[in-house]
């Protein structure tokens, strides 16, 4: 399906905010690869990440809810990809070729949606342009738009306060469901438990407990399945992966 002419309309203002996007990660723009397309049946149910780092980081978070998806007993055969690119937000997703292609290949089911952390705090209107837009590019296909909160950085907790609103106006404008993994994250934080460090050495991106805790609560949100009864654990200590299920659900 092409783009609705207010898209088109937009993609100027958007790609203005390319560079602002790219520079909001100390990474080198490197693409992850892409799973390869498999055939569509009307048993296999359809969801797809849009991200950067935050999303790919620990294999992806769309490659543990494909293994939360394995261990369960679905009545059909998820297909779960994922299109993440170091640094970009998703005004830089909107005008690349490759992200629009791969929302305009099938009618996905679920569409989930990943920030720039940079952006959403700092320029919370682009976000909510930028959520607008997937909404338009998707059109009437039936697709559901998730949006998942990212996290503050480890040294700038006041950061959850402006990525809370930003996501919060976002999904009343357009009708989303939040996953607030970035609320979740601040609560467990707040805890200081000891075993549980949710970010990588660079206290911006996830360990695999955060990455971990993200698919949790995707599984938990998207499918109304109780993580906890699920017996996948990523390799984590078991009385790590129970905690952080416990907290996602």
């Amino acid at each position: 399906m092409g783009t609705s002419n207010n898209f088109l309309k937009r993609s100027g203002f958007l790609a203005l905010l390319m560079i602002f996007g790219l520079s909001c990660s100390g990474e080198e723009n490197v693409p992850v690869s892409v799973e390869a397309d498999e055939p569509r049946t009307s048993k296999i149910e359809e969801i797809l990440f849009i991200g950067n780092s935050l999303t790919y980081y620990n294999l992806g978070i769309s490659y543990h809810l494909n293994l939360y998806s394995a261990n369960d007993s679905l009545p059909f055969k998820p297909l779960i990809q994922e299109l993440a690119f170091s640094g970009y937000s998703l005004a830089v997703h909107l005008v690349n070729e490759q992200t629009l292609s791969k929302v305009n290949e099938r009618s996905w089911d679920v569409i989930i949606l990943q920030e720039n952390t940079e952006v959403a705090v700092n320029d919370g209107m682009a976000t909510l342009e930028s959520i607008k837009a997937f909404k338009e590019l998707v059109g009437n296909k039936g697709t559901s738009i998730y949006l998942l909160m990212p996290w503050p950085y480890k040294d700038q907790p006041e950061m959850a306060i402006p990525i809370k609103k930003t996501f919060e106006d976002g999904a009343q404008a357009i009708g989303a469901t939040i996953i607030p993994v970035g609320e979740v994250w601040k609560a467990i934080n707040q805890e200081g438990n000891p075993n549980i460090d949710l970010y990588d050495a660079d206290g911006l991106h996830p360990s695999l407990q955060g990455t971990f805790l993200a698919a949790s609560m995707c599984y938990s949100s998207i499918y109304n399945r109780n993580p906890s009864e699920n017996p996948y654990t990523a390799d984590l200590e078991k009385d790590i992966a129970l905690y952080l299920k416990q907290k996602a659900d």
